[in-house]
């Protein structure tokens, strides 16, 4: 099972020298001026949970200049863990004082969801987006399926390299062209089982957050289902020797996006799809919820694309998911004002240039928001 996040100590990131954030509650607001250090807290735990930032850029850009390396440090249940990462590239994780050597060990650990607003522009970003989101709820609810993914991303590997080198290569071709579909049915297998679990509740979800559309989610596996995957891959490998890689398979899948009027991504309003994008996150953290599988989620910047009513909306379909929230805003008062209304409390940490700065909100009492009202 999951567990929340207790406290987080960072060190050397971005503008973050030396931060505790402590006595930490399901709802942490984070507050201060642009560029007080608001979104590197975000990515410290972004980094922590998954091994990267969710900015572009070199690793080493994340550390604080003039430093040779950024730490990050979290007390979860019961658990102790860390991540360190060096302007050479190294990474180095932590769990229970023990070194581990692979990054999703600490993903199961602490399932994580980021949503800022460049994310909630996913429907206009290609498919490659839309595998990913429905990878993640995959390697979260079925064990295996992380296992199977990296067996098959070799197999597409080592055949791409072949496709490379023209000729003699048939019988190593044949063999990674078995091995891929084998490996392929099976990672498309779990998919659908996942998929099956978040149709349900994307549909609940969905009836909150955009109540005047009706959304159908559709799995493209990236393949033709007439055949065997083998076959496909043979009928195809002359044009796929011309292009040098792997046209065909589970790793060209997608989703697609049926409103009523056609395809969402070109009917709905701007806010509208940002509201089904926002559908769809949640309800894969009601996925892991029914699981007993509670997750961490990550607002950045949530006023800057959200209006009020929409603001709200997300914030009651929030409530009832037992997920811990880390929320950045610049309008502290407004976010106030709706978790009072919700009837919700919240840790508040103010910074400024990377310090806490307001020490009588960084107490061990749990805060009431609607008990403040000094805006930001």
């Amino acid at each position: 099972m999951s567990l929340h996040i207790q406290s987080v100590h960072v060190q050397q990131l971005r503008n973050l020298h030396d931060l505790h954030l402590n006595h930490l509650q399901t709802i942490n607001i984070i507050t201060g001026l642009n560029g007080s250090g608001k979104s590197s807290i975000l990515e410290a735990l972004h980094v922590l949970a998954t091994g990267r930032s969710f900015r572009r850029g070199l690793v080493r850009q994340m550390i604080e200049h003039g430093q040779s390396e950024s730490i990050v440090f979290a007390k979860v249940g019961q658990h102790r863990i860390g991540v360190s990462n060096t302007a050479q590239g190294e990474q180095t994780l932590r769990l229970d004082g023990g070194t581990l050597k692979r990054q999703s060990d600490i993903a199961r650990l602490l399932p994580l969801q980021f949503i800022d607003p460049e994310g909630l522009n996913m429907l206009d970003s290609g498919s490659k987006p839309r595998r990913q989101l429905l990878d993640w709820l995959a390697f979260h609810v079925e064990p295996h399926f992380y296992e199977l993914w990296l067996r098959y991303q070799r197999a597409v590997n080592q055949r791409n390299q072949l496709l490379k080198n023209t000729y003699g290569h048939e019988a190593e071709l044949n063999a990674w062209e078995h091995e891929l579909e084998e490996s392929g049915q099976l990672v498309h297998a779990l998919r659908l089982t996942a998929l099956e679990r978040w149709q349900l509740a994307f549909k609940e979800v969905l009836a909150t957050l955009l109540p005047d559309q009706v959304v159908e989610l559709t799995y493209i596996p990236g393949f033709s289902l007439d055949q065997p995957l083998s076959n496909s891959l043979y009928e195809q490998r002359e044009r796929e020797q011309q292009r040098g890689h792997t046209l065909i398979g589970p790793h060209r899948a997608s989703l697609s996006f049926k409103a009523a009027l056609g395809p969402a991504e070109h009917v709905l309003s701007r806010g509208q799809k940002k509201l089904l994008v926002l559908s769809l996150r949640l309800s894969q953290l009601r996925v892991l919820q029914q699981i007993g599988r509670p997750s961490v989620v990550l607002l950045d910047d949530m006023g800057a694309e959200l209006d009020a009513l929409a603001q709200a909306r997300l914030l009651q379909s929030l409530q009832g998911l037992e997920s811990q929230l880390f929320i950045t805003t610049l309008a502290l008062k407004p976010l106030q004002d709706q978790l009072k209304t919700l009837g919700l409390t919240a840790r508040i940490f103010k910074l400024q240039n990377g310090q806490l700065v307001d020490e009588s909100l960084n107490s061990e009492i749990l805060i009431d928001a609607s008990q403040i009202s000094t805006p930001i």
